[in-house]
């Protein structure tokens, strides 16, 4: 069986929650029976790199991360720098509201595989992109 672990890094609790819900319900055992699911979920950039791991399937990243209880200021394009040296298989999956196309481009030239604006459909839109990365992850193994 194969492990499939994702990590959620979203600092809105909402947004986080929504979030994982959703995964949760679409990475599941009923849908994908042959994978075993370990979803992660943070809501600051410190927590998560503390705690990451070298095995890591999938990452879902929100750029503006604000974590009040640390003095220096981490974004999304931060972590992902440091998710590819630590876990460098890890596919990651930027969800946010960052519109500048420079911005975009450089993440996705940092090794992002997707960006997703956040907007009323971007669940959807990463439930869409999650599924058929996984889908390509468990043909190949």
């Amino acid at each position: 069986m194969k492990v499939v672990k994702i990590v959620i890094l979203e600092d809105d609790i909402y947004q986080n929650k929504a979030l994982t819900r959703y995964v949760q319900t679409i990475c599941s055992s009923k849908v994908y029976p042959n994978c075993k699911f370990d979803v992660k979920t943070y809501t600051n950039a410190h927590d998560c790199i503390r705690e990451l791991e070298d095995d890591i399937t999938f990452m879902l990243i929100d750029y503006y991360l604000i974590n009040m209880e640390e003095d220096d200021v981490l974004t999304g394009g931060d972590v992902v720098d440091i998710v590819k040296i630590c876990s460098p298989k890890c596919e990651i999956i930027m969800v946010s509201s960052q519109e500048d196309n420079a911005v975009k481009r450089t993440l996705i030239n940092k090794g992002v595989k997707e960006y997703v604006d956040k907007n009323l459909n971007s669940i959807n839109r990463v439930g869409a992109v999650l599924q058929d990365l996984i889908s390509r992850k468990i043909s190949i193994a």
